[in-house]
């Protein structure tokens, strides 16, 4: 699995970015350094497809996972997420997903991911997730876009309602735009955060 990792030995929190489809290690970096600029960082890169198709799993078929690639790319994520938390120790970490990279952090924590403390999932869809963990010390922000035009709102919005019960505090955010990040989302989440 590539990664870029940033160390800042000042800081005691991790952001783990996972970037949006047709992205790379590095298309999240100036959104996460607005957001947490001394945080260290681990940048993942999906491992399915090339340059605009890059991703962290199997396209969408007729909008349902293929769910064998699906739970094989997440558990090799949890693998190399164990090892890793073996290695570096952090007192706060912020999981930070975009699009396909959301959607797979949902599926990461369908596995009972454990030492995260917060989880920021921009524009994910909701594609049928079975989590029966419970996150009660984790903290999830949800945002999506009033006008995006590849996850609706309104399940958006139910996924996050779906959530809650799992997790310590779940906070579902609208914004005006599509399905891009964009500086009003980073200054609603400053504010946030």
């Amino acid at each position: 699995m590539e990664y870029f990792l940033q160390e800042n030995p000042n800081s005691d929190t991790l952001i783990v970015l996972f970037h949006g489809t047709g992205g790379n290690q590095y298309q999240l970096l100036p959104f996460s350094g607005a957001l947490f600029p001394e945080a260290n960082v681990l940048s993942m890169q999906g491992s399915v497809g090339e340059g605009k198709e890059r991703r962290f799993f199997a396209p969408l078929n007729h909008n349902e996972l293929d769910r064998d690639d699906f739970n094989k790319q997440t558990e090799s994520f949890v693998e190399f997420w164990n090892s890793f938390t073996k290695a570096y120790t952090f007192k706060n970490v912020i999981f930070l997903g975009y699009s396909n990279g959301a959607n797979f952090i949902l599926g990461i924590l369908e596995h009972g991911i454990v030492n995260v403390d917060r989880i920021l999932l921009l524009h994910p869809s909701d594609l049928a997730y079975n989590i029966t963990k419970s996150y009660q010390d984790t903290s999830l922000i949800i945002t999506t876009g009033s006008n995006d035009y590849l996850t609706v709102p309104g399940k958006v919005k139910a996924l996050s309602k779906a959530l809650q019960p799992k997790f310590k505090d779940v906070q579902f955010e609208l914004l005006d735009g599509g399905h891009e990040l964009d500086e009003p989302e980073i200054k609603l989440l400053k504010t946030i955060l």
